[in-house]
């Protein structure tokens, strides 16, 4: 028997796809240090990938956009000063 906490839902799902793009780029930017980064920034989300000729830039971010409206719908594009404020002390780059 399983319960339903077993049980990944479409939400869930999404959110774990988008946390393992997000851990594999920070992964790949650690190898590449030095190098440009794509970035893409809506609102608050903030996402960047490493330069690599077997990865579709263009692809990874429209897919994520898709899955971030998705998810948040019109309340992805709202933004609150607070939180761009504690997200520019969290970044570091270099």
């Amino acid at each position: 028997m399983t319960d339903s906490s077993s049980k990944m839902s479409e939400e869930t799902a999404d959110m774990a796809d988008m946390a393992a793009e997000l851990i594999h780029a920070k992964m790949e930017s650690a190898k590449a240090d030095g190098h440009m980064t794509h970035v893409l920034r809506i609102g608050t989300f903030h996402m960047e990938l490493v330069p690599d000729s077997n990865i579709n830039v263009e692809d990874i971010f429209n897919t994520m956009i898709d899955k971030l409206m998705k998810k948040y719908g019109e309340k992805l594009l709202q933004i609150n000063i607070q939180q761009i404020k504690a997200d520019a002390e969290q970044r570091h780059y270099g």
